[in-house]
C-alpha cells in the first residue's frame, strides 16, 4: 500500500491540499477528525487526542510531569500503531503527526512539505478564522512552534530539514489545486520509476565513472568500446559517436577494412572501411553527410561489398537521416 505524508506550515493550505490529493487518488485521508473517529480501537480516547495531538508539551511539576509523560507516550504508541495498521490495509494520505519520520524507510511512500510566505499565510488565516492581522500572526507562530517542537520532542528531528521530504511546494506561488496536481503527478512518476532497475542503473553509472577516473579520461574525449580515442575524419562522426554513447550503444571506429578490388597480381586496388561497427548488434554503419547526388561512389562501394561479403550486415546513413537524428535528439550539427 502507498503512503503520502503531508507536513505543512500553518496557514499554507496544506489541509486542503491533502484533501484534494486524497480525493484525486481515491486514498484515505488521515487527519485529526479521522484519527479521533478510529483511534479509540487502540485504547486512545478524546482527552489524549486533544491534549497531545501535535502539541508542544511543557512540564513543570515533577510528579505530574511523570504522569503526563507516561500518558503522552501511551498516546504516541497507540497513534503509531494505528498508522501502521492502516497502512497495511489502505492507501493513505497522512496529514502531519510525524508521518514523514514514521514512514521514512517505507519504499512506497512520498513525503511532501507544503509551505508559504508569511504574508500569504496571514491573509489565509485572517479570512478563514475571522482574525485581525495581529491575532493571525500570533496563531501562526504558536501553531508552527507546536508542530516544530512535536517533531523535535517525539522524533528528535528538525521539522524544516529538507532531507525529510521528496517534494516541497510553495502555495504562495501555486494554487491549492495546482499543488495537489503536482503531488499526484509525483506519485505517478514514482510508481513508474519503480519499474526501472534504479539500483542497477546507478551501479552501471558508478562503474563507468570509476573506469573514466582510472583511465584519466577527459570529459571532451570520446572513447570507443575498446577504450581507444579515435581520430575522426569529420566532426559529424564525433557527433554521431556521442549520440551512440548517450544511448550506451557500444561502437568501434573503422575497425576493419574490406578489400573490394584486386589487380592481376593480387594487390588490393580498392578497399572500404565502414565508419562504425556496433559489436552488440554485429552491424556496420557508414555515415555520409554529402548531398544525395554526390554519394553515388559510396553507394557503388556498398553494392560491391555486399556482393563479395554477403554475410556482412551494413547500413548507410545519409545526410538527411543524419540531420534528422541530430534534430530529434537535440544535438547541434557542426562542420560541413
Amino acid at each position: 500500500m502507498a503512503v503520502i505524508t503531508i507536513s505543512r506550515h500553518f496557514g499554507s493550505g496544506g489541509e486542503f491540499v491533502a484533501q484534494l490529493v486524497a480525493d484525486k487518488l481515491g486514498y484515505l485521508l488521515v487527519n485529526k477528525a479521522m484519527i479521533a473517529d478510529n483511534i479509540r480501537y487502540f485504547g486512545i480516547y478524546d482527552p489524549e487526542i486533544a491534549y497531545f495531538d501535535e502539541k508542544n508539551i511543557k512540564f513543570q511539576d515533577r510528579a505530574k510531569d511523570q504522569e503526563m509523560e507516561q500518558r503522552r507516550r501511551y498516546y504516541l504508541e497507540g497513534l503509531h500503531d494505528f498508522f501502521y495498521d492502516m497502512a497495511i490495509r489502505e492507501n493513505l494520505v497522512i496529514l502531519g503527526r510525524g508521518g514523514q519520520i514514521l514512514f521514512r524507510d517505507f519504499p512506497p511512500s512520498l513525503h511532501v512539505k507544503v509551505i508559504a510566505p508569511l504574508e500569504s499565510r496571514m491573509e489565509r488565516v485572517c479570512r478563514l478564522y475571522h482574525l485581525d492581522e495581529a491575532a493571525a500572526a500570533r496563531l501562526i507562530a504558536e501553531q508552527d512552534r507546536d508542530r516544530e517542537s512535536y517533531l523535535r520532542q517525539v522524533f528528535s528531528c528538525d521539522w524544516l530539514d529538507p532531507e525529510l521530504y521528496h517534494l516541497m511546494i510553495n502555495t504562495g506561488v501555486t494554487g491549492l489545486e495546482e499543488a495537489a496536481a503536482l503531488i499526484v503527478t509525483a506519485v505517478q512518476l514514482k510508481e513508474s520509476a519503480g519499474e526501472i532497475p534504479i539500483q542497477e542503473l546507478e551501479e552501471r553509472l558508478l562503474e563507468q565513472q570509476d573506469i573514466s577516473i582510472k583511465n584519466g579520461l577527459h570529459a571532451d574525449t570520446i572513447h570507443d568500446a575498446s577504450g581507444a580515442a579515435p581520430h575522426f575524419a569529420h566532426p559529424s562522426e564525433a557527433e554521431f559517436a556521442r549520440m551512440l554513447d548517450f544511448y550506451r550503444i557500444k561502437w568501434l571506429y573503422e575497425p576493419k577494412t574490406f578489400p573490394l578490388e584486386w589487380d592481376s597480381e593480387g594487390t588490393v586496388t580498392e578497399a572500404f572501411s565502414p565508419d562504425f561497427y556496433l559489436p552488440e548488434q554485429d552491424l556496420y554503419l557508414e555515415l555520409t553527410t554529402q548531398k544525395q547526388k554526390l554519394v553515388w561512389k559510396k553507394n557503388k562501394k556498398m553494392r560491391r561489398l555486399k556482393e563479395i561479403y554477403p554475410d556482412i550486415k551494413i547500413k548507410i546513413i545519409y545526410g538527411r537521416d543524419y540531420r534528422g537524428l541530430l534534430k530529434k535528439y537535440g544535438i547541434e550539427e557542426t562542420g560541413e
